[in-house]
């Protein structure tokens, strides 16, 4: 059981330590213990879906090339881990399959879908690996989350937003709030420099659980904690061991503290 009082999320994996995207991130992760696991989503030019950030194999692997212009054959020849370091040469990048076998028997997929054209696919993907209770879809496309729970209700469904921090917080929030609500998503998941007090209150207030993205900095972890953010993604899970212990010793005090 979780007792620190927040969702650990490893973003990409342990992208932070292992090369983003790929199994040998999404082990690691499982290994140090999160709760879930965050990947992105692609559509292949021959209907298949591979778990990449980019729409170009560029920048994460010794490849170039559009995504959804290549066949899934062409996109597995590509090697996702040299980039990283040379314990990774080799890595593939994996399908949507591969990894929601891998992830969900010990955490939750967190699964972000890029592609906004492939919302069918992922929803079939997750019921071939029998992983309706096991996975959260977030995007920052509100259409693709209610195309999601229009063909699975069952699935949980997260919006992803960004802001400007020097704009009214407060009308980001209201907006971001009647989005949410609007597709019937349970969740918020923002930008956390968009975070503090008043935001979180103004979101939990109305039913929506909070989370935010992403988070490297302990002390920074530790301030989103006590603002009541119930979900944070970061680079770096491995950091939220201290997190947790700051966070279980905090609560301990309190609960002295009132009764003293």
């Amino acid at each position: 059981m979780n007792r620190s009082g927040f969702i650990k999320i490893a973003h990409r994996g342990a992208s932070g330590l292992a090369p983003e995207n790929t199994l040998q991130a999404f082990s690691k992760a499982l290994e140090i213990g999160v709760d879930g696991v965050e990947l992105d989503v692609h559509g292949t030019a021959d209907g298949e879906l591979v778990v990449l950030h980019d729409r170009t194999l560029d920048r994460t692997t010794d490849r170039t090339g559009f995504v959804n212009e290549m066949a899934l054959a062409k996109i597995r020849e590509a090697d996702a881990g040299a980039w990283f370091g040379t314990s990774s040469i080799g890595e593939k990048v994996p399908t949507l399959i591969e990894s929601l076998d891998l992830i969900k028997a010990s955490a939750i997929t967190v699964l972000e879908v890029k592609d906004e054209q492939v919302s069918v696919e992922v929803v079939r993907a997750i019921h071939d690996t029998q992983a309706v209770s096991s996975v959260i879809v977030i995007s920052f496309y509100a259409s693709v989350l209610s195309e999601v729970r229009g063909i699975d209700p069952r699935i949980p469904t997260g919006f992803l937003t960004s802001g400007d921090i020097k704009a009214n917080q407060h009308e980001q929030v209201i907006e971001s709030i009647h989005t949410t609500c609007e597709i019937g998503a349970s969740t918020l998941n923002v930008e956390h420099e968009m975070v503090d007090a008043r935001f979180t209150w103004e979101v939990q207030r109305r039913g929506i659980n909070l989370w935010a993205w992403t988070v490297d900095d302990v002390v920074q972890m530790r301030r989103l904690v006590e603002f009541g953010v119930q979900g944070i993604t970061s680079n770096f899970p491995d950091r939220f061991a201290q997190v947790e212990k700051w966070a279980i010793n905090h609560n301990r005090n309190e609960i002295y503290n009132r009764g003293n």
